[in-house]
């Protein structure tokens, strides 16, 4: 009953769903050898739970599917806003795909690696058309993006998975299945200007990412315990997993934010502000030291790059000095971590007054990446 039920949760409920999910996933592969073998097995005391292999994995491909969703959110978003972004955010897609199938090879090898990264292309090209169809009113093309979907990706790809991981062929599908429903439905409701839904949608879409990388994760570990040795379902991974995806989703809303600004798309504007403040809710129930002054501190900062995308000059130094000093106090982060991602991310707003389109997509996902050190640190 929990695959393909929708959810409002935040990242945080929806990693613990999709533990439980893995649960019976992984029961039903167990069987002789590697498979066995608890990932953490022979691990001392003193080992860094969060920071072993299995863990680095578990992270990292949460983080690429998580990002992708927030690629297609962003170029269908400029397809129909008409916009010269749209290029950009196009491309990155592929930057997104080569990154995924190099994690992929490392733990399939390469024959997988090709087959997993053809059907995830076909995806991008089925979404990139979907958005462009219902942007141009192509009846055809868009329900032949659909089709292609559901009758062409969904198959080869969980059959792809199911063979490399030896995952069950009918959950995986299941997930993928859902999936491409939930980035089906923010294209409808950014075509059609429902902004409170589209970023409900949205963020319903990135959490749901996280369950087939956990799912994928865990079971390469439990498969490869030589490769990827640790335990990536331990609850310091959780808390290290959460912490990364919620800080990347609120980069990627922040400049979706400061987009709306600079373009001066007032309903955009009010429903991408309390999407950043649906995230700040999950920042504060993830952050370790969230009872002393998060709010504040966070409220600061969205408030800040709102204000610098308005043209106020005089923001950039609440962001470059009063936040970097703040934060870094709060949650016990070097200040070059945080100068360095703030930096990032005033440098894509400086993109979206210039209408720098060319720049815009790899700089925002710098900003996005830069996240990392710090959720690392946090933890």
């Amino acid at each position: 009953m929990l695959i393909g039920r929708r959810t409002d949760q935040n990242c945080g409920g929806l990693r613990l769903v999709a533990l439980g999910f893995l649960g019976i996933v992984l029961l039903a592969c167990s069987s002789s050898g590697g498979a066995n073998a608890s990932p953490g097995s022979g691990e001392s005391s003193a080992t860094n739970v969060a920071g072993t292999p299995a863990a680095d994995l578990r992270t990292q491909l949460d983080i690429l599917l998580g990002e992708q969703v927030m690629i297609v959110a962003k170029e269908s978003a400029a397809a129909v806003n008409h916009s010269d972004e749209y290029a950009s955010y196009t491309a990155l897609l592929t930057t997104n795909l080569t990154d995924l199938t190099n994690h992929m090879r490392r733990a399939f090898g390469n024959t997988a690696a090709t087959q997993l990264a053809d059907a995830w292309r076909m995806q991008n090209n089925y979404l990139v058309d979907y958005a462009i169809g219902v942007v141009t009113h192509n009846d055809s093309k868009s329900n032949g993006a659909i089709s292609g979907l559901t009758t062409g990706f969904v198959p080869q790809f969980a059959q792809a998975v199911s063979e490399a991981s030896q995952l069950p062929l009918d959950p995986v599908t299941q997930l993928t299945k859902q999936q491409v429903a939930e980035d089906k439905a923010f294209i409808d409701d950014v075509f059609a200007q429902r902004f409170p839904a589209f970023y409900k949608n949205l963020h319903a879409a990135y959490a749901q990412t996280s369950r087939l990388g956990d799912a994928i994760a865990t079971q390469i570990a439990l498969k490869y315990p030589d490769r990827f040795p640790g335990d990536p379902s331990a609850q310091p991974v959780d808390a290290r997993v959460t912490l990364n995806l919620s800080l990347q989703e609120h980069s990627y809303l922040a400049t979706m934010a400061t987009d709306a600004v600079v373009a001066d798309r007032a309903a955009e504007k009010t429903a991408a502000t309390a999407a950043l403040a649906t995230n700040a809710d999950s920042l504060r129930a993830a952050f370790p030291a969230a009872g002393t002054g998060f709010d504040k501190v966070w409220a600061a900062r969205d408030a800040a790059l709102l204000a610098y995308a308005s043209g106020d000059a005089a923001s950039k130094s609440a962001l470059t000095d009063t936040f970097v000093r703040d934060f870094g106090a709060l949650g016990h982060v070097g200040h070059a971590a945080v100068t360095a991602q703030t930096g990032a991310t005033i440098k894509v707003i400086d993109d979206q007054r210039a209408k720098s389109s060319k720049t815009l997509a790899d700089d925002d996902r710098a900003a996005a990446t830069a996240m990392q050190p710090i959720a690392d640190s946090i933890r």
